[in-house]
């Protein structure tokens, strides 16, 4: 059975992101084909995830929530936003010791990119 992603606006947002370790948001746009074939890889991961509470996927629409978009400052879509315990997710690369940025996923990519972030983060 195949999830939808939960369509939601900003004020919902904040709402999970406070509930929730570990969120995706997915900003799109109706017009956006990548945006489109993005939808059915966040939803195979939702499906997956769908028995853990601590990761919670969501889609904002940016056209109809412009004043998120430009808050939180995409430029480009799609843009998977990333919140690990309630602010902007990062995460020290094992490999370098560094912490590493993870507040944003620009561009379409396959499931395995968005789970390697997930176990990295969690």
């Amino acid at each position: 059975m195949v999830t939808m992603v939960k369509d939601v606006g900003p004020k919902e947002i904040e709402d999970i992101i406070k509930d929730t370790r570990l969120v995706f948001v997915d900003c799109w746009a109706p017009w956006c084909g990548p945006c489109r074939a993005l939808a059915p890889v966040l939803e195979e991961l939702e499906t997956e995830y769908e028995d853990n509470p601590d990761v919670k996927i969501l889609k904002l629409n940016t056209e109809d929530h412009r004043s998120y978009a430009v808050e939180k400052r995409i430029t480009a879509i799609p843009c998977v936003l990333v919140f690990l315990d309630g602010k902007p997710a990062s995460f020290v690369d094992p490999s370098s010791g560094k912490e590493e940025k993870t507040d944003r996923l620009i561009g379409l990519a396959g499931p395995e990119r968005y789970k390697t972030v997930i176990e990295n983060l969690l």
